[in-house]
């Protein structure tokens, strides 16, 4: 099989990210709201300055995407100045139409959120760190290199960048994916709590 090529991705790729999320990142709350606020929240990733939106080709077919940033506070920033509302809209009409999803939301992350809008991160002045936010590949794909082209891939975008830090999180279950970015050279963190009460095993890796 031939190897993987990477292009950046563009908005005629959205409808087939979404698909691949709901088919392979099916437990997020994100995945919850549906379609439409998916559909919503890649777009931030083609229209803001940090952001690294990859695809990965197999002879000529998308097989796989990668979403993250080259600089955590400016990518929040952009979401929350520039496309706050357009986000809450799409999230709101999700919520409108599942009551239980809502009173989830307003116990778990409305005050998070609010907080957020109101006081944006500073920019600080420590050392630029990205994140690799989502990784997906066709599930028939999976062992065709692709998830390693993309994740190498946004690597070297970001030391061009001059990240000096990257970080994601994987599902604490998943010994696979803590294989694969083992394999990478990611190093495993201290396990952290989300605010569903979800535990989650972080990577990171110094550039």
């Amino acid at each position: 099989m031939s190897q993987p090529a990477l292009r950046v991705m563009e908005l005629r790729d959205v409808p087939a990210v979404v698909h691949m999320h709901q088919a392979d990142l099916a437990q997020g709350f994100f995945v919850e709201l549906g379609r439409h606020f998916l559909n919503r929240y890649y777009r931030t990733y083609l229209t803001s300055p940090a952001a690294v939106a990859l695809i990965a080709e197999l002879g000529g077919e998308p097989a796989g995407f990668l979403v993250g940033c080259t600089d955590a506070r400016v990518h929040r920033r952009h979401v929350v100045h520039l496309e706050r509302w357009r986000l809450a809209r799409a999230g709101a009409a999700s919520l409108l139409r599942r009551p239980d999803l809502t009173a989830r939301f307003v116990r778990t992350r409305a005050q998070r959120y609010a907080r957020g809008f109101r006081h944006p991160a500073p920019e600080g002045t420590a050392g630029r760190a990205g994140i690799l936010n989502h990784v997906a590949v066709q599930r028939e794909l999976r062992r065709s290199k692709v998830g390693s082209a993309l994740v190498t891939g946004f690597v070297e975008i970001a030391r061009v960048h001059g990240v000096e830090r990257l970080s994601l999180q994987t599902e604490t279950g998943n010994a696979a994916a803590h294989r694969f970015y083992a394999n990478l050279g990611w190093k495993p963190q201290e396990p952290i709590t989300d605010a569903e009460g979800k535990t989650w095993l972080p990577f990171a890796l110094d550039l």
